[in-house]
């Protein structure tokens, strides 16, 4: 009866333990973009990957950053576009905390400095992830 009864509390601590992971806060980066890119539309995404490779390279491999670009041109990726209402190229930032989402659109600031301004443009992405975690 005791090993059941330890073998009942392993697992109620494991299952209670995944619930926990499962609601962990987390930042999703979604770039939007179309299937031919210009110029612009690569510097972001490439100023995205820079930030996030370098600064946050930690949290991505823990899943506390997610980053996703997604051709919104191809039907496989037609739900989260209609969530989002996408219908040109767009950076969105969506903080995930407490069973809540709260998105920030950053495509102005990607279009007006992740080319013209690389270094600006990266400072911004790390404000607005940086704010996600204090």
């Amino acid at each position: 009866m005791k090993k059941l009864t330890l073998i009942v509390l392993s697992i109620f601590f494991s299952l209670s333990l995944f619930a926990q992971e499962a609601k962990k806060d987390f930042v999703q980066v979604y770039y939007f973009h179309r299937t031919e890119r210009c110029a612009t539309c690569n510097a972001i995404e490439d100023g995205l990957n820079s930030v996030l490779n370098t600064t946050y390279k930690k949290d991505l491999q823990k899943g506390n950053i997610i980053f996703n670009s997604i051709n919104y041109e191809e039907d496989t990726n037609s739900d989260i576009i209609k969530s989002y209402e996408i219908e040109n190229p767009t950076l969105l930032i969506i903080y995930n905390k407490k069973d809540k989402k709260e998105f920030i659109d950053l495509t102005d600031d990607a279009f007006s400095y992740a080319k013209a301004n690389p270094a600006k443009f990266k400072k911004i992405i790390k404000s607005k992830i940086n704010d996600f975690f204090r």
